[in-house]
């Protein structure tokens, strides 16, 4: 063993043994060689604040406090805490810890503790020392240092950190309205927006949707009222349709009740967007028997040009047909099977051939006649005779058809036009089949009758005239 140990044990033993007078002079001597040796020295000479310094120096800090209380000295706590600090910041949250959690009541201000760490910028122990002193249950008393702990993480670049103990729910009694504004400088737009209660607030936030959950969105709105959620889906078109679009849908389709149809559909229509009209509506045309949600629907499924406005025209019992015939019409679609469907579901028929025929679209008629409901041919036959249509071309549209054409109602309608004469080839044709009909028969009989009768009277005629 050294000489130097020898004297630090020989003095060891003699301060147990009270053989030696201890003063702070021999601690500061003592000192210079071994800090266990000198606190012993500062004990026993009572020098409080150099105890506590050797304590602190030691990493004893648990008993610093002990030993401050013991002895009924008032250490200046974040002057030490500083001390600390600047040697062992690990120790230091520790140390401040024990001071701000102490069992009879903290015993310093926790926000000057935090100051202290502030200095330091050492975001991460005010984090464990303030959640520690908040602890699990929150409590209103805590208000003041809930709203610290959120403000020091936002403002400081650990926005993460802020969202992660919002996400906890945790903290019940920080100022919200202060939070809010914080966290949507942070760009945490969705918390800034479930901590907005100011419409204002609510609109501006909202529009950055590109940080906001679509679900999160989507439920933010039972929240408000349907003013301020038709106010929110406007605000939403007005600043990027495109970008928007689903969004707004997908809130008037869970809102729809509430909103109703008639406001989403005007909404939409302010903007132009059929393309929102469609995906709304189709979202809830099984559940509306309202004649106009259903004209709306096949109004903006033209428009946005979706093949089903064919199914909706045939399948819905809701709208009204005639200003659906109407509108598809002035529509004119490149493809005539929805206005045929229309008008062959709801006795339209004279009408529609008439439209087809003026708008030189007689393919079309051909295609009602062929592939739709040949039975309605006396109808269209009418009309176009109506029309004065050529003809040879009626005589088509007959040999066409064939015997899909029912004999009697295009007797009566070429007769009650004088033109009984025109069928006569279908006739024929009908009788060359087999067909027994009586109406087939006396048409013909009918036709050959007259065509003889005035046979004759054209040779009385010419006879009478070559006579003379």
């Amino acid at each position: 063993m050294c000489s130097s140990d020898l004297r630090k044990e020989l003095l060891d033993k003699w301060l147990q043994e009270d053989k030696i007078g201890c003063s702070e002079e021999l601690g500061d001597l003592v000192r210079q060689v071994d800090i266990i040796l000198a606190l012993k020295v500062y004990y026993k000479a009572e020098v409080k604040n150099k105890v506590i310094a050797c304590f602190a120096e030691t990493g004893q800090y648990d008993k610093i406090i002990v030993y401050a209380q013991k002895v009924g000295f008032q250490p200046d706590w974040i002057f030490l805490l500083q001390n600390i600090i600047n040697v062992n910041p690990p120790g230091a949250l520790k140390f401040a810890t024990m001071l701000v959690t102490a069992q009879d009541g903290p015993l310093v201000d926790v926000n000057a503790v935090v100051d202290a760490f502030m200095q330091r910028s050492m975001i991460e122990e005010i984090n464990s020392l303030l959640l520690d002193v908040i602890g699990k249950e929150s409590k209103e008393e805590h208000a003041a240092l809930q709203t610290r702990l959120l403000e020091i993480n936002l403002v400081n670049g650990y926005a993460k950190v802020a969202a992660a103990i919002l996400a906890n729910d945790m903290l019940k009694h920080y100022d919200r309205a202060y939070i809010a504004k914080l966290l949507e400088r942070a760009g945490l737009y969705q918390q800034a927006l479930a901590h907005y209660t100011e419409i204002a607030d609510v609109k501006r936030v909202m529009l950055n949707t590109h940080s906001i959950a679509p679900e999160f969105l989507l439920a933010y709105f039972m929240n408000l009222s349907p003013t301020d959620t038709l106010d929110c889906l406007r605000e939403l078109l007005s600043a990027n349709k495109a970008q928007n679009l689903q969004t707004v849908v997908s809130v008037a389709v869970k809102y729809s009740e509430a909103l109703t149809p008639t406001a989403i559909v005007q909404l939409f229509e302010d903007f132009k967007s059929y393309d929102g009209i469609y995906y709304y509506l189709n979202q809830i045309i099984n559940f509306s028997e309202d004649p106009e949600v259903h004209y709306k629907y096949i109004e903006a499924a033209v428009k946005v040009g979706q093949l089903q406005v064919e199914r909706i025209v045939q399948e819905s019992k809701f709208y009204d047909p005639v200003k659906v015939k109407e509108f598809l019409k002035e529509a004119k679609l490149s493809e005539q099977v929805p206005l045929i469907i229309v008008c062959d579901r709801h006795g339209f028929v004279d009408d529609l051939t008439t439209y087809l025929y003026r708008n030189n679209l007689n393919r079309y008629i051909e295609v009602y006649l062929q592939k739709v409901n040949a039975s309605q041919t006396p109808i269209v036959v009418a009309s176009l005779l109506d029309a004065d249509c050529n003809e040879d071309y009626i005589q088509q549209l007959l040999k066409m058809v064939g015997s899909g054409c029912p004999v009697a109602e295009l007797v009566e309608q070429v007769e009650k036009r004088n033109r009984l004469k025109l069928i006569l080839p279908w006739l024929e044709a009908r009788v060359a089949e087999g067909n027994t009909e009586p109406a087939t028969h006396n048409a013909m009989a009918y036709i050959y009758v007259d065509l003889n009768r005035r046979s004759e009277e054209h040779t009385s005629e010419l006879q009478s005239q070559y006579l003379s």
